[in-house]
C-alpha cells in the first residue's frame, strides 16, 4: 500500500466558557464570556495513512488529504463551504 499525508482539522469553532467566579472585592459573581479558543479549519493532525477509508473520524472534525504537507499542525485549513 501507499501511504499519503493527510490532516484532521476542526469543522466547527471550539468556544470555551469559562466558569462564573465571585470577585473577592467586592463579592460580585463574575461570568467571563464565553471565546473561540480554537477556531474552524485548525489543523490538529498530521498523519501518514494508507487507507484514509478505514479511518473513523470523530463529531467535529474532518479528514483531508495534504499531499504537499501545506498545513502543518496549528494551521488553518480553507474549510469547505
Amino acid at each position: 500500500m501507499t501511504t499519503s499525508n493527510h490532516i484532521l482539522y476542526r469543522t466547527a469553532d471550539e468556544v470555551v466558557t469559562p466558569p462564573s467566579y465571585t470577585d473577592p472585592d467586592t463579592g460580585a459573581t463574575i461570568t467571563p464570556p464565553a471565546f473561540v479558543a480554537s477556531p474552524k479549519g485548525t489543523v490538529i493532525l498530521t498523519q501518514q495513512i494508507d487507507d484514509p477509508a478505514s479511518v473513523s473520524v470523530p463529531a467535529g472534525f474532518a479528514l483531508a488529504a495534504d499531499p504537499a504537507g501545506a498545513y502543518p499542525v496549528g494551521s488553518l485549513y480553507p474549510v469547505p463551504a
